[in-house]
């Protein structure tokens, strides 16, 4: 029998005009490669089938966070456009080798129970539960989101002038720096630092939304 063909019970009367492939897995078609009236051979693929019970979670841990991170941990993350719900993941396996030059290296997670709406290429915010650690963490109105990236602002200078001179208020000078995003709680984040920052380097508690806009 071929692709489900009896040949030896083929007659004129059972004959059909198409016949019904049988996919190896199931799952979902996400591509449809072959197209009607066209010659397939025999090692081109007809399409793309997508198993969502295989889905695994790739992180991007940082060199400094690498010696927190064990195979078998437990991942809490969700969904960049549905925080709400809440999806679980275990460790279970770690990267040896940097990520071109993002100096993060990937971790590799099996997604456990719930899989529902997730879907191959997704963006999600993960939480990783560590013991006893204390990272750096400003206020939620110190962090500007623009353009997928993260940032805080720096008092760079301040400009003074005489008190008699009321001509000349005092001017603020900022500058943006980018950070990594970690967990947020009572009003405070966590924070990365992309850039080592002077000693005593004063940060912008709040308001860097309205800092950008001018």
């Amino acid at each position: 029998m071929l692709m489900g063909i009896d040949s030896d019970g083929l007659t004129a009367e059972n004959m059909k005009s198409s016949i019904a492939v049988k996919s190896p897995l199931t799952g979902t078609i996400s591509q449809i490669f072959s197209k009607i009236g066209s010659y397939v051979d025999v090692s081109a693929p007809l399409a793309e089938i997508v198993n969502n019970d295989a889905l695994h979670l790739d992180l991007y841990i940082f060199e400094k966070d690498l010696p927190h991170i064990k195979v078998g941990q437990t991942i809490h993350f969700t969904l960049t456009n549905n925080p709400v719900q809440d999806y679980i993941a275990r460790v279970y396996s770690i990267g040896t080798a940097f990520e071109n030059e993002s100096k993060t290296i990937q971790v590799h997670c099996y997604v456990n129970g719930n899989k529902t709406g997730l879907i191959d290429g997704m963006n999600i915010t993960a939480m990783v539960s560590l013991d006893n650690i204390s990272v750096p963490a400003v206020p939620n109105g110190a962090i500007l989101d623009t353009e997928g990236k993260s940032f805080i602002y720096l008092e760079t200078k301040k400009q003074t002038h005489e008190a008699q001179d009321t001509a000349h208020p005092i001017a603020m000078k900022f500058e943006k720096t980018e950070i990594v995003k970690g967990v947020s709680s009572l009003g405070y984040t966590g924070i990365t630092l992309l850039n080592d920052l002077p000693q005593n380097t004063k940060i912008v508690t709040k308001g860097a939304f309205f800092i950008n806009a001018k």
